[in-house]
């Protein structure tokens, strides 16, 4: 084994996990909790329209996933963002109006108090109404990891680069071929194992992923909540259709461009073969002279 093929087979892998990560990376664009929280956020059972739901669903989202300077500061737009929402929704004559108690009214009417603050209260008369301190932990813990571990992330696909690059410098285009087709072909069999998992029992699959970051019974909210109002779990289904449907097109991209250089090793092979029989000629033909 030489050492374009163990290049070729830690490229394989490199790009594996890249198109892996760049397909979170879509999942994580704003665009993409707009859309489906359009689709699936329909606020039946929240004291929330679903109008409402969808601009909380992408605060929530910016909250979670953007870097922050200060955490205390972005708590505080959150909460501002939920607040407005819930006295918006609480007002006399708003479509939800009646979904509201008088206890929240009370904790609404208090415009003296801090958003978080507000927030806070407004939680303990009831999740539906609010994010409450758990679920604020929780997506601190989501905002940590992601922003933990996406600079370590990027460099796979740093990694992956310098391999083909390496590989293309040495002419070796059976190897590159071999590691622009392998490595889409490798993340392909293993979403569709996951795949089959998440369709017999999405659930057990979702619990299996959040168990290997987060700690049990901190990510478990009930199913009228606020944050679950706005993330349902047609919302992670969608979530991780993209998922999948981002990493399959850029592995089929460059399952594509694997295939070309797939066919410039054959012309470089047959190139070497045609040099090589013409050498063999002409020592022949040197020899028969002699």
């Amino acid at each position: 084994m030489n050492s374009n093929t163990v290049l070729a087979g830690l490229g394989a892998a490199l790009l594996a996990v890249t198109l892996l990560v760049c397909g979170f990376a879509v999942c994580c664009m704003p665009a993409t909790t707009q859309a489906l929280s359009s689709a699936v956020s329909t606020g039946e059972d929240s004291p929330y329209t679903h109008e409402q739901l969808v601009p909380l669903a992408v605060a929530t989202r910016n909250f979670t996933v953007d870097y922050h300077q200060s955490m205390e500061e972005a708590r505080e737009s959150l909460a501002a963002d939920v607040v407005d929402a819930a006295r918006a929704a609480a007002a006399e004559g708003a479509p939800k109006y009646f979904n509201w108690n008088q206890e929240a009214r009370e904790v609404l009417a208090d415009t003296d108090r801090p958003a978080f603050d507000t927030m806070e209260a407004l939680s303990e008369v009831s999740d539906r109404y609010a994010l409450d301190a758990d679920a604020v932990s929780h997506l601190e813990d989501c905002n940590r990891l992601i922003n933990g571990v996406s600079s370590y992330l990027g460099m796979f696909g740093v990694a992956a680069l310098i391999v083909a690059i390496v590989l293309g410098f040495r002419k070796q285009f059976a190897a590159l071929a071999f590691m622009l087709r392998m490595g889409p072909a490798f993340l392909l069999f293993v979403l569709i194992v996951l795949g089959l998992w998440g369709v017999v029992d999405f659930n057990g699959l979702f619990a299996a992923f959040h168990s290997l970051f987060f700690v049990d019974g901190t990510w478990t909210f009930s199913y009228d909540s606020l944050l679950i109002s706005m993330y349902p779990i047609n919302f992670w289904m969608g979530m991780g259709a993209v998922w999948v449907g981002s990493a399959i097109g850029g592995g089929l991209l460059l399952f594509a461009v694997g295939c070309f250089f797939a066919w410039k090793a054959g012309v470089q092979q047959r190139g070497l073969a045609e040099a090589a029989a013409e050498a063999a000629r002409s020592k022949k033909g040197k020899k028969g002279r002699r």
